[in-house]
């Protein structure tokens, strides 16, 4: 699993997978960091290097390569300078392979005998980091690398190039710091007090913008970390040591790059692909290395750049930075407290024993705080948002416009049909409130004989002379009844009264006629 082991590829997590990895190393297990393991790749067959698999480059994995019955690196594995550990797997065809339950049922067992590559050898490292965690679970995720890198064994092999760093830890390339040991690995997780949090120190971006020459076709590059740059960190001594490159170059498998630490350890981080020659170069891609493991961070560190089959000067912009623990030291020296306490441990003295230092309860870690949001639901809710903006917009103005064109067609109604009458109204109104109650009588009885005759049918009243004479009666009636206010009114408004009767009487005969 993971990008192609075919000796051209440079490929990794991209920034959904690398959220994933830094989620799972700060939430998972209670705060205490889920432990991700990786295989070092089959590409070996290839000359492929795990150095160009962005999940086994990473600091948040255990990158683990495979060696056969014999203790050799068998032809399909891969070698790089970020492996920290083997474990056993398949050789060639003359060996044997490992022994695991199998999905397919067709012989009746549910067995094979048949699994191979560092895709067996991987999960033999995590079923040990599992015995770890069974009697230690609050040991951290840097934890389990530093309990790997203190209890694997070095086994001898001519071929595997050992080199012991400055604080004391032999490493190889095809390795890494030897093979996995479950008895000893578990006897020191009962022991193991956990390390300081992380530190890093991130060196400033040099942008050397030169051409690698012809003679020698080499580039060097050096970085000098003071006392005075990492005393802001905090940090003392590296785990993980990672350099950052931009690399234009037509054939970019000719290149080979080497990392030198100031104790003098160097790391093949870059190894040359003869089969890769894409002409895209390095873009901002990260190599890493865990062979100055425990070693002091100050001093100076060199990145050498080799052409090694390119006739025309090339372009090379690297960046450093590095990992680090913070202070105290816990790996600086060979005989320091944690090992020995470790090497006590692995004599077997705590195997049969309850003994376990205690743990920490842990955190509880919302997922809820870690949600990322996809840039596909960030263009969703942009959309959703510009629709209901301009939805709105668009209400408002239409709600603005109804209104004041009712507005307008009320106001031209009011003063084209209804303005006389509902004046006269008006004024009616007016004049009734100065009438004298004793007054209101008639009024009130000419209202509710014209109601009666309004509320009467037609159908029901006989011939046209009878609807005639109520109208007329009606007329009368409406008539008495303005004579007898208009009477209490003081004498300068009966013409006037006089007037709104003949006019309400001129509106009603028209309204008969």
């Amino acid at each position: 699993w993971g990008p192609d082991d075919d000796g051209k590829t440079v490929d990794g997590p991209h920034p959904l997978g690398k959220a994933a990895l830094q989620h799972g190393v700060m939430a998972g297990r209670r705060g205490f960091g889920s432990i991700f393991v990786v295989a070092s790749g089959n590409g070996g067959q290839y000359e492929d290097n795990c150095n160009y698999d962005g999940y086994a480059n990473s600091i948040y994995t255990i990158t683990i390569g495979a060696v056969d019955e014999e203790g050799r690196m068998p032809f399909y594995a891969e070698e790089c300078a970020s492996m920290l550990a083997v474990t056993f797997s398949s050789g060639d065809k003359m060996m044997r392979s490992i022994v695991t339950s199998d999905w397919d049922m067709q012989h009746g067992t549910g067995c094979t005998e048949g699994h191979t590559g560092t895709s067996a050898a991987a999960p033999l490292a995590a079923g040990m980091i599992a015995l770890m965690l069974q009697v230690r679970p609050c040991l951290t995720w840097r934890d389990i690398q530093h309990i790997i890198v203190f209890t694997s064994t070095r086994f001898d092999d001519r071929m595997a190039g050992w080199q012991v760093n400055g604080a004391g830890f032999s490493h190889s390339h095809q390795h890494g710091f030897g093979l996995l040991n479950a008895w000893r690995m578990v006897n020191a997780a009962k022991v193991w007090e956990s390390v300081p949090f992380l530190s890093s120190y991130n060196s400033p971006l040099k942008k050397e913008a030169k051409l690698i020459p012809l003679q020698p076709n080499k580039l060097e590059i050096l970085w000098n970390v003071t006392a005075d740059d990492l005393s802001i960190s905090g940090m003392k001594t590296l785990e993980h040591v990672a350099v950052t490159v931009t690399i234009a170059h037509p054939a970019r498998g000719s290149l080979e790059l080497t990392l030198h630490c100031p104790s003098g350890m160097s790391s093949l981080i870059g190894a040359k692909r003869i089969i890769d020659t894409d002409a895209s170069g390095f873009t901002d891609w990260m190599y890493s290395t865990v062979r100055c493991w425990g070693e002091r961070a100050e001093g100076i560190y060199k990145l050498v750049i080799h052409d090694l089959g390119s006739l025309k000067p090339m372009a090379a912009n690297p960046e450093q930075n590095g990992n680090h623990i913070s202070d105290p030291p816990v790996l600086t020296q060979v005989d320091s407290p944690c090992t020995r306490a470790v090497e006590e441990a692995m004599s077997g003295q705590f195997l049969n024993d309850s003994f376990s230092l205690p743990c920490p309860p842990g955190l509880e870690i919302s997922d809820q705080e870690w949600n990322y949001i996809t840039p596909n639901t960030l263009k969703m809710l942009l959309l959703l948002g510009c629709f209901t903006v301009f939805w709105s917009i668009y209400y408002t103005l239409e709600v603005i416009f109804y209104s004041r064109k009712e507005l307008e067609f009320s106001l031209l109604c009011n003063s084209s049909t209804h303005g006389p009458y509902q004046t006269l109204r008006d004024a009616e109104k007016h004049a009734s409130e100065l009438v004298p109650l004793q007054n209101v009588d008639a009024n009130e009885a000419g209202d509710l004989q014209m109601s009666n005759i309004e509320e009467s049918n037609p159908d029901k009243m006989g011939d046209e002379n009878d609807l005639i004479s109520k109208y007329e009666n009606r007329n009368v009636a409406i008539t008495e009844a303005r004579q007898t206010r208009d009477q209490s009114i003081p004498n300068h408004r009966v013409g006037h009264r006089n007037s709104e009767s003949s006019s309400s009487l001129f509106s009603f005969d028209n309204e008969m006629t």
